[in-house]
């Protein structure tokens, strides 16, 4: 295996209709390896803070384009790696290039990121705008066409008003999920089909009782988020 290249594995999408790919990361790099690595690339060069930054930027960005994920750095506070989709037909493979496989670089907080982050945490609101939201006209029971009704494990048909939406199951953030009478919330066990503005998910096992649904995608580029305004059951 090539030591530059991000090794992905592909398999197929969760609706069964196309193929996408997953980074198989290689490993960890250290703290210790990010400050050695820090050190070579720097050398002899007067240090100053456009140059450690940029340096800083750049050992990220090329170690976890190469499938490495690097651990959180001296201060302990985040953490990164690369992601990947992209998609093909059945048969067939995503391109692979950087546009092809979608590929994305992901930070996370630490327990103590998200600690030193709430420590200092306010929010001030400084105005109000309408905002495009899920616009749901139907939802029913695939089977039966019964509105509002829904079957554990068996197809929920959701089919929205918005033009272009994007509903992605290999993207963590796009979910169907649904707050049960305990008012705890319980995600899709799967999308089986996803075409234009038409939605089916398979209701998680187990799932009884009245219950809201809530759904999660990308609407005009930036993700967003409606409840549906009737209860199912």
């Amino acid at each position: 295996m090539s030591q530059q290249a991000l090794p992905i594995i592909t398999l197929p999408t969760t609706d069964g209709n196309n193929i996408t790919s997953r980074v198989k990361h290689r490993g960890t790099k250290s703290p210790e390896e990010f400050q050695a690595e820090m050190a070579r690339r720097l050398g002899n060069q007067p240090l100053t803070i456009p140059l450690f930054t940029q340096t800083h930027d750049e050992i990220i960005v090329d170690w976890t384009v190469q499938g490495w994920k690097v651990l959180p750095l001296a201060g302990g506070l985040l953490s990164y790696h690369c992601t990947s989709g992209g998609s093909a037909p059945l048969g067939q493979e995503p391109a692979k290039t950087f546009a092809g496989l979608g590929v994305d670089l992901r930070g996370h907080y630490t327990d103590a990121g998200s600690a030193r982050a709430a420590a200092q945490f306010s929010a001030e609101k400084v105005g109000e705008q309408n905002r495009v939201t899920p616009v749901f006209l139907h939802v029913y029971d695939s089977a039966t066409k019964l509105p509002n009704h829904y079957v554990a494990m068996q197809g929920l048909t959701t089919i929205l008003g918005n033009r272009r939406p994007i509903f992605d199951p290999t993207n963590e953030h796009h979910r169907i999920r649904f707050q049960k009478p305990d008012g705890t919330w319980v995600v899709a066990a799967s999308y089986p089909h996803i075409k234009g503005n038409t939605i089916v998910c398979l209701p998680p096992a187990g799932l009884t009782g009245e219950v809201i649904m809530e759904l999660t995608l990308e609407l005009n580029g930036a993700l967003r988020t409606g409840l549906y305004p009737f209860p199912l059951s």
